[in-house]
């Protein structure tokens, strides 16, 4: 008997390429850096194992990962501190998978999502790797599904950028034909004089939900004096279509600073009214 702690990835993670990468290459990649120079944790053939509590496990393929707990009451618990790994390894995976990450701990009456035939079939199937992983992950590249569909956590965060403002920043490396963003606008409009769009966004404004009006008075504004909303909107609207005399702001969007050498391209889907942003080259995490 014992109190249990840990956390449950849900949804779980797909075999799909952005999952993929997200697991592998950054977080199982951390984790193994973050040990590197600790003698209770073992890098095994599959998974990284944690030679404390009852010995939770890290998969090397995120696909078959539902829980990361242990017993952290009791001797088998306490001696050897895997409260501590569970603590860590749940901090950084938050870090890389958000909501996703779901943290419970027995001893606050929390309990995991997953039901435990499940957790354990999949800590055994942590022993055989997938034979067919490669080809699956080809097949994926070559078919028309959108990788960014798999997960529900952004590739993207908005940060301070010197000498461009705030702007939007990779959390992940993104390959090339990822699609980054897919929004509606926060509102339209079409030319106008700066006193008569200002009229015409102030009652805009007053329909739109508080969420909505927050993100759009967010938005940088290049042209101060008494227009504020005719202000923000001109500095960042987007025409709504090639040649479009209508343009948008958008809430994510609009954060995209300029280049000259652009790794993203935008559209404008008119049947379903929103703007789509794809990669059109790769773009490095940080970038």
């Amino acid at each position: 008997m014992g109190i249990d702690a840990g956390f449950d990835m849900d949804p779980p993670l797909s075999k799909g390429v952005v999952d993929k990468q997200n697991w592998g290459r950054f977080f199982i990649n951390l984790i193994k850096e973050q040990y590197k120079d600790d003698v209770q944790v073992e890098i095994m053939p599959n998974y990284i194992n944690f030679n404390a509590g009852e010995h939770p496990k890290l998969p090397f393929e995120g696909h078959k990962f539902l829980r990361f707990s242990s017993k952290v009451s009791g001797a088998i618990a306490s001696n050897l501190g895997v409260e501590r790994y569970i603590n860590t390894v749940t901090r950084v995976a938050k870090a890389h998978f958000g909501p996703r990450v779901q943290y419970w701990h027995e001893g606050a009456d929390q309990y995991g999502i997953h039901d435990w035939k499940k957790v354990n079939d999949s800590i055994r199937s942590y022993e055989q790797p997938d034979v067919f992983e490669t080809q699956d992950s080809i097949r994926q590249l070559l078919s028309e599904t959108d990788p960014v569909k798999e997960q529900d956590i952004a590739l993207f965060e908005v940060q301070d950028i010197p000498g461009k403002g705030r702007g939007l920043v990779a959390r992940f490396n993104i390959s090339k034909g990822t699609r980054i963003i897919c929004e509606k606008p926060l509102l339209t409009a079409g030319p106008m004089p700066p006193n008569k769009l200002e009229s015409f966004l102030t009652k805009e404004l007053k329909e739109m939900s508080k969420t909505s009006q927050r993100q759009f008075l967010s938005l940088h504004n290049n042209h101060r004096g008494k227009n504020l909303f005719s202000g923000i909107f001109r500095t960042n609207a987007l025409p709504c279509g090639s040649g479009s005399r209508i343009g948008g702001v958008y809430p994510t969007a609009c954060f995209i600073n300029h280049s000259c050498i652009p790794n993203a391209h935008n559209n404008w889907n008119s049947e379903q009214e929103h703007e789509t942003i794809h990669a059109i080259r790769p773009i490095e995490r940080g970038a």
